[in-house]
């Protein structure tokens, strides 16, 4: 070998030998603040990696699959997770910074060779002590399950009116935590501070509460709705005090379902919530979530179509057996039919799993066949809808109409439905206002919503019952 050749294959190593070793970034992703660390081998043969969440308790190194260095660039992935990774190596200051990518997420990250704290999540809305009123934690009972609970009071002599808080879809805790934010905590904490108690609850099987989430109905999560508002009427501090629900989303949906059953709801409160058909709006999401994500058309389109064929094989087969079989061969079908991404992404089972969990349940039977004009129609009380403009989850629009027009003749004078411009689905200001922005919003609810609440519950105590 003649002395040219040695120091072409010496110089490379040298150049990489910088990034060799351990490295440590701290990052925030759907609302999520993580550490990871990396540490990149390079041999004259191959170069190599792995990565480590330090803060799991077995802490395990996952080798990567691929890593490549070119002069300043570093590029390595994790096929399994479906994770990979483009930067650039920083020799001044000894550092890569680059991009994350994980399916159809990406977000900033910066290595360094010191370990990394934690980044603190920003949420200027997160209640601060002193606190002017009382919280107290519960216990309520609903048949088996037992509903953790926080009643939140104010500081000051009653009766004053006092809102029972439903979550959406998914199984949250009392401050509905979700993509870093805790709405409900900011939405009581608001309440109490403007003379309205509050009572939250965690979900079945979810913190304090126990149960089995995913073998719930629409029906069993109204009755522990209900189960909180007949625990505050054995409450002497409530029992001449008008008690209402106030509900997000599917927790709207929860909301009417359990006012129609129970006489001693007063008002209700539906926050970006469905004021149509749950068919009609789950079909718009698979629409309008993946448009507004990739803007791609013909993959929105295509997505829709699928689950409007699944959700009428769900809602035509009473048969769980007879729905799964019918639901497999159709999506054996609809498989064929999709774009390259969508098979690279999932392998088909993976793709049938996904579907049959979702739709192949008792709950999403009850989900699709709702429809918010039954229950409002037959209820005499004030009922103010509040949707986000922006929203894609739940069409503004068409929803607000669909409230509009359902009101009862008694409700009709003292409801009301309205869209906030601006606001996505969990009633945040937004910019791009995808599913995946929410987290990376400081703003945890708009506080014109919050004022409207208060202001239409103060305006309308006179009219409930």
């Amino acid at each position: 070998m003649n002395i040219k050749l040695l120091l072409l294959l010496i110089l490379p190593l040298t150049g990489f030998s910088q990034v060799t070793g351990l490295w440590h970034t701290s990052f925030v992703v759907m609302g999520m603040s993580k550490r990871l660390d990396l540490n990149l081998e390079i041999t004259s043969k191959d170069t190599s990696g792995w990565i480590k969440d330090p803060e799991s308790r077995s802490a395990t190194k996952i080798p990567l699959d691929e890593v490549r260095l070119d002069k300043d660039t570093v590029l390595f992935s994790w096929t399994a997770g479906r994770l990979s990774f483009e930067g650039n190596y920083f020799s001044a200051v000894d550092s890569i910074g680059g991009v994350f990518h994980q399916g159809g997420l990406e977000w900033n990250a910066f290595f360094t060779r010191e370990e990394r704290v934690l980044e603190k999540l920003k949420r200027p809305q997160e209640p601060q002590a002193p606190f002017p009123y009382t919280s107290e934690d519960l216990l309520i009972e609903n048949g088996e399950v037992s509903l953790g609970a926080t009643l939140t009071i104010p500081d000051k002599k009653g009766p004053f009116p006092v809102v029972v808080l439903a979550s959406g879809s998914g199984a949250q805790d009392r401050n509905c935590d979700i993509m870093g934010h805790k709405p409900f905590l900011v939405i009581a904490d608001y309440l109490a501070r403007n003379g309205i108690a509050c009572l939250r609850f965690d979900d079945r099987g979810t913190g304090k509460s126990s149960g089995v989430y995913m073998r719930a109905t629409l029906e069993d999560f109204a009755s522990d709705v209900n189960a909180c508002v007949d625990y505050l009427k054995t409450d002497d501090r409530f029992i001449q005090a008008p008690v209402g629900i106030a509900g997000h989303s599917e927790g709207g949906m929860h909301a009417l379902i359990a006012a129609k059953k129970n006489k001693e709801v007063s008002f209700v409160i539906e926050l970006a919530s469905v004021g149509t058909t749950g068919l009609d709006v789950f079909l718009t999401q698979q629409y309008e979530i993946p448009l507004k994500e990739s803007g791609d058309t013909a993959m929105a389109e295509w997505n829709r179509e699928l689950f409007r064929g699944a959700c009428a094989i769900v809602g035509a087969e009473k048969d769980a057996e007879t729905r799964t079989k019918k639901l497999n061969a159709y999506l054996d079908a609809q498989y064929q039919t999709a774009s390259e991404e969508v098979r690279k992404e999932q392998p088909i089972m993976a793709f049938k799993m996904t579907v049959q969990m979702l739709l192949n349940t008792e709950w999403f039977r009850q989900f699709q066949a709702y429809d918010a004009e039954d229950y409002m129609k037959k209820l005499s009380i004030p009922i103010l809808a509040i949707n986000g403009g922006a929203d894609v989850q739940v069409e503004p629009e068409m929803n607000t109409l669909g409230f509009a027009k359902s009101f009862s003749k008694k409700s009709k004078p003292y409801s009301d439905a309205i869209v906030v411009p601006g606001l996505n689905h969990l009633m945040q200001h937004c910019k791009k206002c995808t599913v995946t922005e929410y987290s990376e919003l400081e703003e945890t609810f708009a506080p014109e919503v919050l004022e409207t609440m208060v202001e239409w519950i103060m305006e309308n105590q006179q009219n409930f019952n």
